[in-house]
């Protein structure tokens, strides 16, 4: 028996399928890769399932090869897990989505006569897949965002002081460093004073306009860090010229947290 493949709607397929997959993953992660790094870790993908088809070995190698860059390779090179176990998370995560969006599939074709109908052309299985994915991700979102996550974020300041403090992402923040344009993070005052305490105020200095429910507008100060570190999901990100805003009044409530990270430092 003699099949025909089509390496190109081959590798068209799996690119957008890893794709969809990667941009779940990340969400879930709060978007800690970049859309260069999503869009290549999909093409890395693609086409490590698609050697499958022309290396000339066995079997089992073709399998192996396939399996290793199209999972494994993609998932380090797209969110650089920094443990063994933070790579497996990563991997939980993937499957899931993988399992969720099959299932998604079934369901369509067997009970939406539309779907059973158009699914089996190749733009019929992309758009299906577009659109389980539209709800995976906004549902995704919405859990994450409950969830408010815990992290410890190292802040370094210009005498090289170190302090971890606890932080949650604020989804909501949308500060801006006026001249820079950078992302702003919001640290309570009683902390700062801690942090700040051998530093030069007028140093890196920054003013910067805030709004917030009950003040259409205000002046925040704001200061400059040479570097923060944080781990989210296995994941440990850098950020280097960092602002933060001092607020006058505490961040949480009930003192869990000190500092509302900016939510595009994650994809730094």
């Amino acid at each position: 028996m003699h099949y025909e493949v089509y390496l190109d709607s081959l590798f068209l397929l799996n690119f957008t399928m890893n794709l969809y997959l990667l941009l779940l993953v990340n969400k879930s992660l709060h978007r800690t890769a970049t859309r260069f790094r999503l869009f290549l870790g999909a093409v890395i993908g693609g086409a490590g399932y698609c050697l499958m088809f022309v290396l000339p070995v066995g079997i089992v190698p073709k399998v192996a090869a396939a399996s290793i860059c199209a999972g494994a390779g993609m998932l380090i090179f797209v969110f650089k897990p920094s443990t063994i176990k933070a790579f497996f998370g990563i991997l939980e995560r993937m499957l899931m989505y993988a399992l969720l969006m099959g299932g998604g599939f079934l369901l369509l074709r067997n009970h939406i006569k539309p779907f059973r109908t158009h699914m089996i052309p190749i733009m019929g299985v992309l758009a299906s897949g577009g659109i389980l994915m539209l709800i995976f991700y906004r549902e995704t979102g919405r859990r994450e965002q409950e969830k408010q996550e815990l992290l410890e974020v190292r802040l370094l300041t210009r005498s090289g002081f170190r302090m971890t403090v606890k932080a949650i992402v604020d989804t909501g923040n949308s500060l801006k460093e006026p001249i820079s344009g950078k992302p702003v993070s919001v640290l309570d005052r009683e902390t700062f004073e801690v942090l700040w305490q051998n530093e030069d105020r007028e140093k890196g200095f920054r003013a910067i306009p805030y709004r917030s429910v009950g003040c259409e507008g205000g002046i925040m100060k704001g200061y400059e860090l040479p570097e923060i570190t944080f781990e989210l999901g296995g994941i440990r990100k850098s950020c280097r010229s960092i602002y933060i805003g001092v607020s006058e009044q505490a961040v949480s409530a009930t003192q869990n947290y000190q500092m509302l990270l900016h939510p595009k430092l994650l994809e730094e």
